[in-house]
């Protein structure tokens, strides 16, 4: 089962080829592409295909983060992962992205404040304990500002996972991922209005 992986919620734009069968990765991009990610994404995926002699016809299911995080971002990514599952006559799954780019640090205990930054003071977390490879949820995926993000991190004293050590897994990636049934009505889980 060969699995297209995205997530465009923050600055860096993952696009990963994951083989289930053998859980091994046989393509991955991590770039910084900040604002273009809908310049980028296309261009990531078809060197993918080239390097790997593959076609989207390929794949047995798409996984995207669908939020929260950058408005644009989160409407690129969405918007290939769904013609890519259409077109592709194939599944579309979701994760959140917070989970999407901190997954690789759930391999380890502890306690993990997720965060992503959002606009005028503001950011997206979520904090979760993982404890003898079982994932729990403390706070679900959350808009607010950065002085409740501090008192956050003094009420759980987790590590926190910011854009320089964000990290994937995609073995945790798809545990985590839930199947879109209907591909016309999801939509990016964006927690806030886009001029917020």
């Amino acid at each position: 089962m060969k699995v297209l992986l995205i997530d465009t919620s923050s600055d860096y734009l993952y696009v990963s080829f994951y083989d289930e069968e053998t859980q091994k990765r046989f393509y991955y991009q991590n770039i910084i592409s900040h604002n273009n990610h809908s310049e980028n994404i296309i261009g990531v995926i078809e060197e993918g295909l080239k390097q790997t002699k593959m076609s989207l016809l390929d794949f047995h299911k798409v996984i995207v983060g669908y939020g929260p995080g950058s408005y644009t971002g989160l409407r690129v990514g969405m918007v290939v992962a769904k013609m890519t599952a259409y077109c592709s006559k194939i599944p579309l799954y979701v994760c959140s992205s917070l989970s999407f780019v901190a997954s690789n640090h759930f391999n380890n205990d502890g306690v993990y404040a997720v965060y992503n930054i959002a606009k005028k003071g503001h950011c997206y977390t979520k904090i979760v304990q993982v404890e003898n490879k079982k994932i729990n949820i403390l706070v679900d995926d959350k808009f607010m500002t950065d002085e409740e993000f501090n008192q956050l991190v003094n009420e759980y004293h987790p590590i926190i996972i910011k854009n320089d050590s964000y990290d994937i897994d995609e073995k945790i990636i798809i545990a985590l991922s839930n199947k879109v049934e209907n591909l016309h009505e999801i939509v990016p889980n964006y927690l806030r209005k886009a001029n917020s």
